[in-house]
C-alpha cells in the first residue's frame, strides 16, 4: 500500500508544475485514506481557487479550518476562495483571522487589502497595502496595489512614485511599465507615457499593453513621420488591438506625414475641389508606391476613415483612376490600393463626392463586366477595383466564379460573400415581439435601409470578468451594492449591429440576448459574431417596449432618444431588470447635441432628404459654407464620414435631447444608484480636479455645472452604469 506521504509529495509536485487535475486527483486519493488530513484539504482547496473552482474550494477549506483553527495558511486560503465568489465581507474576515493568528503575514496583508479595495473600503485598503510593504519592504505587489489605489483616488503624483519605485526593484515589470503609462497619460504627459508602453511591448506583449498604446495615442497628431510607430500603428489596426475606428484619425495624421502619400494628399487638399488626371494627381509617384504603404491600406480596410484632406485624395484618385480605366490606359499596378480604396468605398457606403457623368461613366464600365461574365471574355482586376469603387458588387455574384488575385478576392468577399451570408442569417432569426408602435417603425424601416453602427473589427478580449468585477475596476469608488449573486442574464436593447453586445460578449461571463427591430442589422450582428465563433451570445428581433422576460444586466445604449417616451421605454426596461442588476444606458446630451441641431436647421431650410445621393450633397455644401468651421463638432465627427452613419447622426426620424436634472430626477424617482460615467481619463481628470471632493466622480450636480462650462464633454453621449435597488 502507498504511504499516504508519498502520495501528498507526488500531488503537491503535480501542483507546482500546473498540472491541477493530477494535483486534484492526488490530494483526494490522500483524503480517502485520511479524511482529516490538514495538509491534503488545504493543498486541494488551493487547487480548486487555481482551476476556478471556488465554490468547491470554499467547502474544503471549511472543513480544513475546523481540524486546524489555528492554522494562518488555512484562513488565508478560505478567504481567497471567498473573494473569488464575490463574498467580499466573509473574505475579509477571514484574512482577519489569519492576521490575528500571524501578525504582519505579507501575503495575508496583501489580500486583506485587494478585498477591502473591491468592497469599497480605500482607506482601510491603503492601510493594509501599507502594511504589507512595511512588513515585505520590497514586495512588489504591495507597491503596485498603492500605486493602483493612489491613482484611482487621483493622487497621481503618489502613484507615479510608487510605480517608479517597484521598476527600481523589477525593471523588466510590464505590469508596472503599463500602470505608470495610464498614469503618465491621465497627467497628460504623452511623450513618456507612450515611452513606457513601449517598452512595455518590447519586453512581452499582452492584450492590455495593446490597448493602452491606441489609448495613449488615440488623441496624438504627428508632427512628423516615424517608421516605428507607422509598424504599431499598422498591426494595431489590423490584428486588431482596439477597435481600428479609434484609431482612424491619428493614422491619418500619420499618413498626411509621410513623404509619399502625404504629399499627394497635400497636393489634392490645395486643388479641391477641381478635379485631376492621374498624371495631375500622381505625378512621378508611381501606384505601386501606394502598395507600399501599409498604414494606409490598413486604414482603408478596417475603418471608416474620418480626415477630410485624405477623403478629398482618395475622392480625386477614385476619379482618375476610373478615367483611366473607362479609357483603355490602366495598368494593373497598384492592385491593392486600388482594392482597398473600393473596399473603403464599401465601408462607407459611397459617401465621397461624385458627379452624374462620373456615375454614368462608372455604371458604363459595370455593363460592361456584366456582359463579360455573361460571354465569358476577359475581365481585368484593375475594371473589378473601379466598379466596386462605384457600386457594390453584389448585382455581379459570378465573379465569384473567377480566379483572382488576393486582393480582389477580399474585395469580392467583402461585397459578395458577406452580405449574402447576412441575408441567409437574418431569414432565420425569431421574432419575439410585435412590432405595432408607429415610431418603432419608422425606426425599423431607417434601420433596414442604414444598419448602425457600421464596423469592420470590434475590439479584441481584454480580461474575461464578472459584470460586478468588471464594475469594480471601473468605478472602485462607487458606493453600490458590491456583494450581489452572479450577474449572467445580459440582455442589449436595441442593440443595432452589435458592437457593444459582442465586445461585452467576448470580455464578461455571461449570456446575451441581443435585440433589435432591424433585421439588416442583425443579420451583420449574427455573421460577425459567427466569425468570433462566440457561444454566449444569441439575437431576435423585437420591440424592446414590448419585451419580457427577467435579466441581471442591461445595456441599452444609443436606444431611448429615439423613441416617443424615452423615460416611459426605461421604466418598462427597468421592470426586466433583477432587483441588484445593472444597467448600461447612453442618452444624447442637449448641450453636446447643439451642433446637430444646428445641421439639422440646415437641412431642414434646405430640404435635403435622406437618400445616399441627398447625403452626399449635404455633406459637400456644409463644407463649402463660408461658416464651415462652426461646424467643426459635426464634420469632425466619425458618423459624418459614412451614409448610414450620417443619417443616424443628423437624418435620424426620432430624435430627442436629454438635461442630467432629468436623468437625476429619474434616478431618484426609480431607486437606481449612479456608479458613473464612462468617459475618457482627460474628461474625468479635469472634472476631479475641479472637484476634489467627489473622488467617485458620480454627482450629478456637479456634472451639471462642468457640463455647462465644458458643454463638448459627453459628444459622445452620456454613457453611464447604473444599479437597481435591491
Amino acid at each position: 500500500m502507498q504511504d499516504i506521504f508519498a502520495i501528498l509529495n507526488l500531488a503537491i509536485g503535480h501542483h507546482q508544475a500546473g498540472r491541477l487535475d493530477a494535483a486534484i486527483a492526488g490530494y483526494r486519493r490522500a483524503l480517502e485514506m485520511d479524511p482529516g488530513q490538514p495538509g491534503a484539504l488545504a493543498n486541494l482547496g488551493s487547487a480548486l481557487c487555481e482551476q476556478g473552482r471556488p465554490d468547491e474550494a470554499e467547502d474544503v477549506l471549511r472543513r480544513a479550518v475546523a481540524i486546524a483553527p489555528g492554522n494562518p495558511e488555512m484562513h488565508n486560503n478560505l478567504g481567497t476562495a471567498l473573494y473569488e465568489q464575490g463574498k467580499l465581507e466573509a473574505a475579509i474576515a477571514s484574512f482577519r483571522q489569519a492576521l490575528a493568528l500571524h501578525p504582519g503575514h505579507p501575503e495575508a496583508q496583501g489580500n486583506l487589502g485587494t478585498a477591502q479595495f473591491a468592497a469599497g473600503r480605500l482607506d482601510e485598503a491603503f492601510a493594509s497595502f501599507q502594511a504589507e510593504l512595511a512588513a515585505k519592504p520590497d514586495s512588489l505587489s504591495a507597491l503596485s496595489s498603492l500605486g493602483t489605489l493612489s491613482w484611482q483616488l487621483g493622487k497621481l503624483d503618489e502613484a507615479v512614485s510608487f510605480y517608479r519605485r517597484l521598476l527600481t526593484i523589477a525593471p523588466g515589470n510590464g505590469d508596472a511599465l503599463d500602470r505608470l503609462a495610464a498614469v503618465l497619460m491621465a497627467q497628460g504627459d504623452s511623450n513618456q507615457a507612450l515611452e513606457m508602453v513601449r517598452c512595455s511591448l518590447h519586453l512581452r506583449e499582452t492584450a492590455q499593453n495593446r490597448s493602452l498604446f491606441v489609448q495613449i495615442v488615440r488623441p496624438l497628431r504627428w508632427t512628423a513621420d516615424s517608421e516605428v510607430l507607422r509598424l504599431l500603428l499598422t498591426r494595431a489596426m489590423t490584428e486588431p488591438w482596439d477597435r481600428p475606428d479609434r484609431l482612424a484619425p491619428t493614422a491619418a495624421a500619420m499618413i498626411g506625414k509621410g513623404p509619399v502619400t502625404g504629399a499627394l494628399v497635400a497636393r489634392a487638399a490645395k486643388t479641391w475641389p477641381k478635379p485631376l488626371g492621374a498624371p495631375e494627381l500622381f505625378g512621378t509617384t508611381r501606384l505601386a508606391a501606394l502598395d507600399a504603404d501599409r498604414l494606409l491600406l490598413a486604414l482603408l480596410t478596417t475603418a471608416l476613415n474620418t480626415d477630410l484632406e485624405l477623403e478629398r485624395f482618395l475622392t480625386l484618385a477614385r476619379r482618375a483612376l476610373l478615367d483611366e480605366e473607362s479609357e483603355g490606359r490602366s495598368s494593373e499596378e497598384g492592385l491593392e490600393f486600388r482594392c482597398a480604396l473600393a473596399r473603403q468605398c464599401f465601408i462607407n457606403e459611397y459617401v465621397f463626392s461624385q458627379d452624374d457623368s462620373e456615375i454614368q461613366q462608372a455604371g458604363k464600365l459595370r455593363d460592361a463586366l456584366a456582359a463579360a461574365l455573361e460571354t465569358g471574355g476577359p475581365i481585368r482586376a484593375a475594371s473589378v477595383a473601379a466598379v466596386a469603387s462605384y457600386f457594390p458588387l453584389a448585382a455581379l455574384p459570378r465573379l465569384m466564379d473567377r480566379q483572382w488575385p488576393a486582393p480582389v478576392g477580399a474585395l469580392l468577399v467583402q461585397q459578395i460573400a458577406e452580405p449574402a451570408e447576412e441575408r441567409r442569417l437574418a431569414a432565420a432569426i425569431p421574432a419575439i415581439t410585435p412590432l405595432d408602435d408607429a415610431v418603432s417603425r419608422l425606426v425599423q424601416d431607417q434601420y433596414e435601409e442604414n444598419p448602425y453602427p457600421r464596423w469592420v473589427k470590434a475590439a479584441p478580449p481584454t480580461i474575461r470578468d464578472s459584470v460586478a468585477g468588471y464594475l469594480r475596476r471601473q468605478y472602485p469608488l462607487a458606493a453600490f451594492a458590491r456583494e450581489s449573486r452572479p450577474q449572467t442574464a445580459f440582455l442589449s436593447a436595441g442593440c443595432g449591429t452589435s458592437l457593444l453586445a459582442i465586445e461585452f460578449a467576448r470580455n464578461m461571463k455571461v449570456q446575451i440576448l441581443a435585440v433589435d427591430l432591424s433585421l439588416a442589422s442583425l443579420g451583420y450582428s449574427k455573421r460577425k459574431s459567427e466569425e468570433l465563433a462566440l457561444g454566449n451570445i444569441a439575437f431576435a428581433q423585437g420591440d424592446i417596449q414590448a419585451l419580457e422576460g427577467r435579466f441581471d444586466v442591461i445595456e441599452c445604449c444609443g436606444v431611448l432618444h429615439h423613441m416617443a417616451d424615452p423615460f416611459g421605454a426605461w421604466r418598462h426596461l427597468l421592470t426586466l431588470l433583477n432587483p441588484g442588476g445593472f444597467m448600461l444606458v447612453a442618452l444624447y446630451s442637449q448641450a453636446a447635441r447643439r451642433g446637430v441641431v444646428r445641421a439639422r436647421q440646415f437641412i431642414a431650410e434646405k430640404g435635403y432628404g435622406s437618400s445616399a445621393r441627398q447625403i452626399r450633397r449635404f455633406r459637400q455644401d456644409l463644407l463649402a459654407r463660408p461658416d464651415a468651421g462652426d461646424f467643426n463638432r459635426v464634420t469632425n465627427a466619425l458618423d459624418f464620414f459614412g451614409i448610414s452613419m450620417c443619417r443616424d447622426l443628423l437624418f435620424h426620424v426620432q430624435e430627442q435631447r436629454m438635461t442630467l436634472d432629468a436623468i437625476a430626477a429619474f434616478l431618484k424617482e426609480n431607486g437606481l444608484t449612479l456608479l458613473g460615467f464612462e468617459l475618457d481619463g482627460e474628461a474625468l481628470a479635469a472634472y476631479r480636479r475641479r472637484f476634489p471632493g467627489d473622488p467617485a466622480a458620480n454627482d450629478l450636480a456637479n456634472w451639471q455645472a462642468f457640463e455647462a462650462d465644458n458643454p463638448d464633454t459627453f459628444t459622445g453621449m452620456y454613457n453611464f452604469w447604473v444599479q437597481k435597488s435591491a
